[in-house]
């Protein structure tokens, strides 16, 4: 299936990406009503690509295609996006290889209500860096997280194990630390991120459409 989206759109697929879809990292299950009670228990004890990331689903690739067939975002000459996961607003997390191509593909989200996109990290592996310390930052009790549904501590370790090949050693490391404690402050997070997440176009946003 991917490489057949390569061929149809014209794009080449970062490595890490591929190796997601090889491993079968990227299977989430049957969306649906009652997702959580007859399928979340399968997978929990192997999460699958950033299963327990805030307000993020990974896109089917059927639909992916659909969505890139549609021509909403990839056919614009000047901004080239493919989709691989969206928000329960909508908004897409995607690759944007109109700044790089090759492994260094940057991920950004483009709000579908607003003609607005945002730089989130330079490449892939950054994004999952990201979105694992951000699943334990700020956590509140009132409003849990998936990563709190059952037992917190033994999915955060299923969480990094099937994670950490994805990731440098370093980057596993830290969020080792990081779960050993079980959360993260907003502050902390941002120290992270300005330590090890160094790039020029960093949380940078711009206009993806151009209006007339």
């Amino acid at each position: 299936m991917l490489e057949e989206l390569e061929k149809d759109y014209g794009f080449t697929y970062p490595t890490l990406y591929k190796q997601l879809y090889k491993d079968g990292m990227l299977d989430w299950g049957e969306f649906g009503e009652g997702w959580l009670d007859k399928v979340y228990p399968s997978i929990k004890t192997a999460p699958p690509l950033l299963l327990y990331a805030n307000d993020l689903e990974i896109m089917p690739l059927t639909t992916v295609d659909e969505e890139m067939d549609g021509g909403l975002l990839f056919a614009d000459p000047i901004h080239r996006f493919v989709p691989f996961a969206v928000s329960g607003a909508g908004d897409w997390f995607a690759f944007y290889f109109n700044l790089q191509q090759g492994d260094d593909v940057p991920i950004v989200q483009v709000f579908h209500d607003a003609n607005e996109a945002c730089i989130l990290a330079k490449n892939l592996q950054d994004f999952i860096f990201l979105q694992m310390l951000e699943a334990v930052t700020d956590l509140v009790p009132e409003y849990p997280s998936l990563i709190e549904h059952g037992n917190m501590k033994e999915n955060c370790h299923n969480f990094l194990r099937t994670h950490a090949p994805y990731l440098t050693p370093k980057q596993a490391k830290i969020i080792a630390a990081v779960y050993e404690t079980g959360s993260l402050t907003n502050t902390a997070l941002h120290e992270i991120v300005e330590t090890e997440m160094s790039f020029e176009w960093l949380d940078s946003s711009f206009p993806y459409q151009v209006r007339e």
